[in-house]
């Protein structure tokens, strides 16, 4: 079963009243409660994003600390004289498999050592020889003695550098004997001073626990996490709360489109259905990006109570207002509901109905009904039913006088003489007046059906044809389906003859009258328009006025002064469109000096039933 609401003008005004009470306050409730959940949602979402913001911008300036000192250290074996020396000795390719003496590793391994006291970030330092022989940190046994650098995965990079300093991504150096370890490094040829030739490699492998140690104090949100990759979106590390996330496998593919590469940027990410407040800074001393993702779900937690609180609150005054509403506009359109009332008893007929009467403007209204019922009741009684008693009387003894069949009859009569003795335009012209005194006569209806009206407005301009022979052409334009429509009886016929008399007249070329008839959506359109002299500004601006005149004496429910001369048709057709419609009809005329006159009735469409 479908429901369905009624129309805003159907309703009661206490309804009404009670809506606007709802809305009055709901709709500012409303509108305060979700500004300030917004508002208060971007301040969140703000300062945790500035927040964020200078902690991976600090982060990144610890990183670049921490790899300035291994930048310098790097540079420590290009100023001592012994080492450059060993390294002189061990560059050449024939040296391949020439061993260094014990002094000689001692002494390296002693100079090694010293740059990585007091530095528990470094894992070991390798200083590798031209012939591939390689100086550690380490004890002998934990690393090879010999490696091949230029096998290595990240010794093109080193070597691209021209003599720079490199931050290689985490690998596994082939070197380490166990070879499980993942380090990331800071790597630089040597190169001799003065000849600038290659004398070996400096490489200091790091510990990934460097970025634990610089993200300790971050707190991650759930499903959040860091990410710390370089330019070549080669990864570095990554720290999620949840261990690995759908946010943490797409975050690293699209870290570069997120920032830029020379301040911290932030913007809402959408990834996996979720969004994301992601925050980016960039180094360009290490080229590393360190990236913040946090969901903005977890940031609105907070936002959740104030959300609740705000609901209820508002639910609470919903229904509190609701309950005055009701109260107030049961108080307010009591009068209005028993002066409705009384008026239903009135308009059945009852006329001896009285509203108590109160001070405010609703008892002044119920003091001039009840003043309105008396004088109706007044008026019925000594006008209406005297008044209808002597138009029955005198329509009686005029129907009696009359006597229509007498005259139907006769014209039928002379239609007949008239085809005996071949004269067929007087039988067309009797059977065509004969159809149209049976029309006003005979129907005791004030509304026709549209077919019926045609025919005889057609009877009517069968007539005129006689009088004004070829001069006077009528068209008809009917739209389809219209037959059956409700119209004013006798509405088109002093239309046309309004036409034929004013607008052709006695010109000597005649003139064509059009009678259109269309529907427009719930309405009819009935126009009457001619070719004919037309109507100048002065004519026309006096003949509306005549017609507002009548317009005005039906709705004062006065009685039209007979009325004379041009335009009477037109007045009597505008008072009774008036008397039948009410205001739910139009009545307009347009024209100008020789262009032709139209009239437009308009009128709610009605159809009969068959």
């Amino acid at each position: 079963m479908s429901f369905r609401f009624k129309p805003l003008k159907s309703w009661s005004l206490r309804a009404k009243i009670l809506l606007i009470f709802l809305l009055l306050i709901s709709i500012p409730l409303s509108m305060q409660g979700v500004a300030t959940y917004v508002d208060f949602s971007n301040s969140v979402e703000r300062r945790t994003s500035d927040y964020t913001a200078q902690l991976v911008d600090q982060i990144n300036r610890n990183l670049d600390r921490t790899l300035m000192e291994m930048q310098r250290l790097t540079l420590m074996p290009l100023y001592d004289s012994g080492v450059l020396s060993i390294l002189r000795k061990y560059r050449e390719e024939d040296s391949l498999h020439q061993q260094p003496t014990v002094e000689e590793r001692s002494k390296m391994q002693l100079y090694i050592a010293s740059m990585t006291f007091d530095r528990p970030e470094i894992d070991s330092i390798q200083i590798f020889a031209g012939s591939g022989y390689t100086f550690s940190s380490l004890a002998p046994s934990a690393i090879a003695a010999y490696t091949d650098v230029e096998r290595q995965p990240w010794y093109p990079g080193v070597v691209e550098a021209r003599g720079a300093w490199v931050l290689l991504p985490p690998h596994r150096p082939s070197y380490y004997l166990d070879g499980n370890q993942s380090y990331f490094s800071v790597a630089r040829l040597i190169r001799e001073p003065n000849t600038n030739r290659t004398l070996g490699l400096v490489k200091i492998d790091l510990k990934q626990t460097l970025f634990k140690q610089l993200v300790e104090n971050v707190r991650l949100e759930e499903n959040g996490g860091i990410v710390v990759q370089n330019s070549r979106e080669e990864l570095f590390y990554m720290a999620t709360a949840d261990g690995d996330t759908e946010a943490s496998k797409l975050l690293p593919d699209r870290i570069l489109e997120l920032s830029g590469r020379s301040e911290t940027a932030s913007q809402i990410l959408h990834m996996e259905g979720s969004k994301y407040l992601v925050v980016s800074n960039y180094s360009r001393y290490s080229d590393i990006h360190i990236v913040s993702y946090i969901p903005v779900a977890s940031l609105l937690v907070e936002t959740k109570e104030l959300r609740n609180f705000t609901l209820l609150a508002g639910l609470v005054c919903l229904v509190m207002a609701g309950a005055l509403a009701i109260y107030f506009s049961y108080r307010l359109t009591q009068p209005l509901g028993t002066l409705v009332r009384k008026m239903r008893l009135v308009e059945l007929g009852d006329f001896k109905q009285s509203v108590p009467v109160t001070e405010d403007e609703i008892g002044r209204l119920g003091s001039g009904f009840n003043r309105m019922v008396e004088e109706i009741d007044r008026l019925v009684h000594e006008v209406y039913v005297l008044g209808m008693r002597e138009r029955e009387a005198e329509l009686a003894a005029l129907q009696s006088q009359i006597q229509p069949h007498f005259i139907y009859n006769t014209l039928e009569s002379i239609s007949m003489l008239a085809r005996q003795r071949n004269n067929e335009d007087v039988s067309e012209m009797a059977t065509a007046l004969g159809r149209l005194i049976r029309s006003a006569v005979e129907q005791d209806r004030s509304l026709i059906r549209l077919g019926e009206e045609l025919e005889t407005a057609e009877s009517y301009i069968r007539i005129q044809k006689m009088r004004h022979g070829s001069r006077l052409q009528a068209m008809f334009d009917i739209e389809e389906g219209l037959e059956d429509c409700l119209v004013p009886k006798l509405l088109l016929q002093p239309l046309i003859e309004n036409a034929i008399m004013h607008g052709i007249g006695d010109r000597e070329q005649g003139g064509t009258v059009y009678v259109t008839v269309a529907r427009f959506e719930e309405e009819v359109l009935l126009t009457i328009r001619d070719d004919g002299r037309g109507l100048s500004e002065d004519e026309l601006a006096a003949l509306q006025a005549s017609l507002e005149e009548a317009g005005d004496d039906v709705a004062a429910k006065t009685p039209a002064m007979p009325l004379r001369g041009h335009g009477v048709a037109l007045k009597n057709i505008k008072q009774r469109l008036r008397l039948i419609y009410g205001g739910d009809c139009d009545f307009e005329i347009d024209g100008s000096l020789g262009q032709g006159a139209a009239f437009t009735v308009t009128l709610p469409f009605a159809k009969q039933e068959k």
